[in-house]
């Protein structure tokens, strides 16, 4: 074997030992210091379950991470294909989803953001999707909508958990 060939063989194998590398570092990070976020579990807390579907196809800037904010607070940062679980003070909140995405079939790059209103009740569990909408050439925007438990296994059932949500699986509810 020359040395353009095993240079080609090293460069492969390579290639191949890192790319699952890359799929196993997952981006989902939640704030600890959002005020809303209940510390001490001997208080009382809302569990809430927040889930970001795998799309069938590349979205482009939309596959970025998804900004999640709770009244106007950054609470996470929330990869493509997980979910992960945060354990909230109890009461009404505005839940706002915020991304970045493509517009008007140009390289016009966009901030998009949709919000709901959610009460969420002391020792409850919730189940938050970011139900993602795909508007061609308007963009992708992600709207908060609350599922039921049976529709959250469904819609896990192929993602990763993260953080909090590694211990607490939502297929264990």
């Amino acid at each position: 074997m020359n040395q353009s060939s095993v240079t080609t063989w090293l460069m492969l194998l390579t290639a191949g030992l890192l790319l699952p590398a890359c799929a196993m570092f997952r981006v989902t990070a939640v704030n600890s210091a959002h005020s809303l976020i209940q510390t001490d579990l001997n208080r009382p807390h809302a569990t809430v379950y927040f889930i970001r579907p795998t799309t069938e196809h590349p979205m482009g800037y939309a596959d970025n991470v998804l900004d999640v904010e709770i009244d106007a607070e950054d609470l996470m940062a929330l990869a493509k294909g997980e979910y992960t679980l945060v354990r909230l003070k109890p009461r009404d909140v505005t839940v706002t989803l915020r991304n970045r995405t493509q517009v008007r079939g140009r390289w016009e790059v966009t901030a998009m953001e949709r919000s709901r209103r959610f009460s969420f009740e002391a020792g409850k569990v919730y189940f938050v999707l970011a139900d993602m909408f795909d508007g061609e050439f308007r963009g992708v925007h992600f709207t908060p909508r609350s599922i039921s438990l049976f529709e959250a296994k469904r819609a896990a059932q192929y993602l990763e958990p993260a953080g909090q949500a590694r211990q607490h699986p939502i297929q264990n509810l």
